[in-house]
């Protein structure tokens, strides 16, 4: 036995039969190598967990006919036993159990298998006890790890959707970012979802039964945005032939989304400035204000302190929107959601289309999630809804999926980084995508190993390579936990 666990008050193992104790998580391990079995048991309750421990399929099932358990640590390969089989089992039979599938041997076909099949996580045994009690932490949302929301069953009818543990930390942002009245900031790659977020935000609080409004500031004329914000009164301009509330005053109670803000004009910046402040809109013409009670949220694609920097957006205007801030992650930052996303989208359009479309083989799983998505769920939802369409024999088929891609993109191999998957923009916005994705290939390269990050990527000047790569992993928000393993 590893000498850690010797340190280790080892309490006894629970029997199958045995209750938890009030406020203690149960965990049943189906594992038949009795060395890892006992390795995770004790580990599993020196962390806190009831664990239970059975070694075949059978009584894993027999199990369940005398308890429910929060969570199953289900080996892939039990004897001659198929572990994803024990996957369908519970999914019958204990919809509500977290499912995590473990193998010695990991592959990418594998994980596609189990969380395809409803698996919440897929972990490799090499990654440790202490890994997979993280693992378990996350998805059981125990009171330990404030990171993870405590409904994801309610986002997930909202359409958010994942297990990944940095969207994850975004539910859990919402949660806490719901109820309260400051403005909030959500910014990201196009096609992440960030009006999905804002939706969230409001439909959740205690705002829901008012309106919500999201106006995009790239698509209205320069000329028309402050009367479509803030309203006009008749006579002030040459079509204004009524009075006419603005979105903020019709949103007074309720949620304004002003999308792509880094769009807006500098003069109407200051305007919306005050707003914020004062609490109160004074219409085109108008010669008093209105007060309004109307949440603010504002989303981008671009950085704006970049835009700051560039004097494109006023600092003061910043400061006061990001009072809370969600960075969205990128498709490619969670591939790991990727088959969820797909089996989502595939009943969705199966309903909208009248069709009967299977899961997609592994084959062509195993494309979609090493496909880089630059226009993130946005593209991936459009790919699964034509191949749906295009569908004959009930398949998904890759020239349908990938009709719009080079196959270059779709089949890049892992380490190489392509401009296509930098997107489109501004020199510094794409070189940023670049240095980001670059920085997090040589983190999961080294294994977060920060030394030999820095010297991989040249940055090794002996008193400062630390602190410039560690003002790049802040950049970018970036979670050194989830490289480590």
């Amino acid at each position: 036995m590893p000498q850690f666990l010797q340190d280790l008050v080892k309490p006894e193992s629970s029997s199958v039969g045995q209750p938890a104790t009030p406020y203690q998580k149960s965990i049943l391990v189906v594992d038949d190598d009795l060395d890892f079995q006992d390795l995770l048991r004790h580990a599993l309750q020196y962390d806190g967990y009831n664990v239970a421990t059975v070694e075949s399929l059978t009584a894993m099932e027999e199990a369940f006919t005398c308890r429910s358990f929060d969570a199953v640590l289900l080996d892939y390969r039990l004897g001659e036993e198929d572990g994803l089989r024990g996957i369908e089992f519970l999914l019958k039979n204990a919809p509500d159990t977290r499912v995590v599938m473990l193998t010695g041997f990991g592959s990418i076909e594998l994980a596609v298998d189990a969380m395809g099949m409803g698996a919440s996580y897929f972990l490799t045994k090499s990654v440790g006890p202490k890994k997979i009690t993280d693992v378990l932490r996350k998805i059981l949302n125990c009171q330990s790890n404030a990171e993870s929301p405590n409904d994801i069953a309610a986002f997930e009818k909202m359409d958010l959707i994942g297990r990944n543990l940095a969207f994850l930390k975004v539910l859990a942002k919402i949660e806490k970012f719901k109820d309260v009245d400051s403005t909030v900031l959500v910014t990201g790659e196009s096609g992440t979802g960030k009006e999905l977020i804002a939706r969230a935000i409001h439909f959740s609080s205690l705002r829901a039964a008012k309106p919500f409004r999201a106006i995009n500031c790239a698509a209205i004329p320069e000329n028309l945005i402050e009367s479509e914000l803030f309203g006009h009164k008749k006579g002030s301009f040459t079509d204004a032939k009524a009075d006419r509330k603005g979105l903020f005053e019709e949103c007074s109670e309720g949620t304004i989304l002003l999308d792509e803000i880094g769009e807006m004009p500098l003069g109407l910046q200051a305007k919306l400035l005050r707003v914020l402040q004062e609490r109160e809109v004074t219409p085109v013409g108008a010669s008093r204000p209105v007060p309004i009670n109307t949440r603010v949220i504002a989303s981008t694609n671009r950085d704006l302190k970049e835009e700051v920097k560039a004097g494109r957006f006023r600092q003061d205007l910043y400061f006061r929107l990001s009072v809370l801030h969600i960075i969205m992650p990128p498709l490619r930052h969670r591939s790991d959601d990727i088959p969820l996303l797909v089996n989502k989208f595939i009943s969705r359009f199966n309903g909208k289309f009248s069709k009967q479309v299977r899961s997609p083989s592994t084959e062509v799983m195993s494309r979609l999630v090493a496909c880089d998505w630059p226009g993130n769920v946005r593209e991936l939802c459009n790919a699964i809804e034509r191949a749906v369409v295009l569908s004959n024999d009930g398949d998904l088929h890759l020239e349908d999926i990938f009709q719009h891609q080079s196959s270059e993109r779709a089949q890049r191999p892992e380490g190489e980084i392509s401009l296509t998957a930098a997107g489109e923009g501004s020199l510094s916005e794409v070189k940023r995508r670049v240095e980001e994705e670059s920085l997090r290939r040589v983190l999961r390269a080294t294994k977060g190993n920060i030394s030999r990050a820095a010297r991989t990527l040249g940055i090794y000047r002996a008193n400062i390579y630390r602190a410039n790569i560690y003002r790049m992993i802040d950049r970018y928000d970036i979670d050194l936990r989830e490289y480590k393993h």
